[in-house]
């Protein structure tokens, strides 16, 4: 094979059909097992990092393709980790795999700008496919979807929840995604909306529900089962 059709990773000459990712996990046997997982696919382990604040060394160390990143770790979060390195290496997919079944969660991975959310106990192929389908540049997490899974959290509370003023249907898809600490910009994305729409429906929130700020708003939302 001529050299232009290999690939320098880590120290190691991969062919170009190699995909390098680097594992981020607290859990060794974890991490371990992701690695059986892998064996015999184009998929190489090129590195791990055991904490969401050792990522970016990895990655820097590395140049992986995709990032298999949990969201819960000792010694750095996982969300924390993701906005760092889409900053640093904007063009290194990040695959979210978590046991975390949450909207909230899912919609604080599509602000962060991963390319998919996938939970832990899914099986073999469902992960294979996720990452063969972030490989070829996919993102499978549909804001379409997102909000879909936000309407439905948030239907039976909004019924429930007495005001003088009812929130909008809009208004009720901005309060959830502000309780889970996304800014004015985050929910903009989200939402495909400019960040000063998203502000003026933050301000019309607090106005209604009689608060003072979003803090409070988001009290108001997880106390009534709105998130």
């Amino acid at each position: 094979m001529s050299s232009e059709h290999l690939l320098p990773v880590n120290n190691q000459i991969f062919d170009e059909s190699i995909v390098p990712v680097v594992l981020v996990d607290d859990h060794d046997i974890w991490r371990d097992g992701m690695k059986s997982m892998l064996s015999g696919t184009e998929f190489v382990v090129v590195g791990e990092a055991s904490s969401g604040r050792d990522a970016a060394g990895v990655v820097e160390s590395t140049l992986p393709r995709i990032v298999v990143l949990d969201i819960r770790m000792a010694g750095g979060d996982g969300f924390e980790a993701l906005k760092e390195l889409k900053s640093r290496f904007p063009k290194v997919s990040v695959l979210m795999l978590t046991t975390y079944d949450s909207p909230t969660f899912v919609a604080r991975s599509v602000a962060g700008g991963a390319s998919g959310y996938l939970l832990k106990g899914s099986r073999r192929s469902e992960l294979l496919d996720a990452l063969r389908r972030v490989n070829n540049g996919e993102t499978l997490i549909s804001k379409e979807d997102l909000i879909h899974s936000l309407r439905c959290v948030d239907a039976g509370a909004q019924e429930s929840i007495e005001m003088m003023e009812p929130l909008t249907p809009r208004e009720v898809e901005v309060l959830s995604l502000l309780a889970t600490g996304l800014t004015n910009r985050d929910i903009a994305t989200i939402l495909f909306i400019s960040e000063g729409t998203a502000k003026t429906h933050v301000e019309h929130i607090i106005r209604k529900l009689g608060v003072s700020d979003r803090v409070q708003a988001a009290v108001f939302a997880a106390r009534n089962g709105m998130i």
